[in-house]
């Protein structure tokens, strides 16, 4: 796998820009500046004040047209917290909201111990 920043990512409705990818190693070996939905595994979204009923309710359903598998939404206020989706039936069911404070761990795409306190935007 291969996380990228800020990648183009073709959907069958056009293109989108992820705050993070992560995609099938070698994904992007022919072309550097975007990359097909179906070699996405995860998308990960940062909730900015301009940017909510995108992060939130649009984004979301061109993923899951896409076929994505893993949706993850990292809100910042109050405080950090990173709410993990996955497909099922062709939209995201939530399945862990990782609070700040406390280590959670993330079994799927890949697992993962986090603990949302320490992700800050810059």
């Amino acid at each position: 796998m291969e996380v990228l920043e800020a990648i183009n990512v073709t959907l069958p409705s056009g293109l989108v820009v992820p705050d993070l990818v992560v995609t099938d190693a070698g994904a992007t070996a022919e072309d550097t500046v975007s990359v097909d939905a179906d070699a996405v595994q995860l998308v990960v979204e940062l909730v900015s004040p301009g940017n909510k009923t995108m992060d939130r309710k649009f984004k979301p359903l061109l993923y899951a047209e896409a076929a994505i598998p893993h949706f993850w939404r990292l809100e910042f206020d109050p405080a950090p917290r990173l709410i993990v989706s996955e497909l099922h039936a062709g939209r995201y069911v939530e399945t862990t909201t990782a609070l700040a404070g406390a280590t959670t761990r993330i079994h799927a795409p890949f697992p993962v111990d986090i603990d949302p306190a320490g992700l800050t935007r810059q």
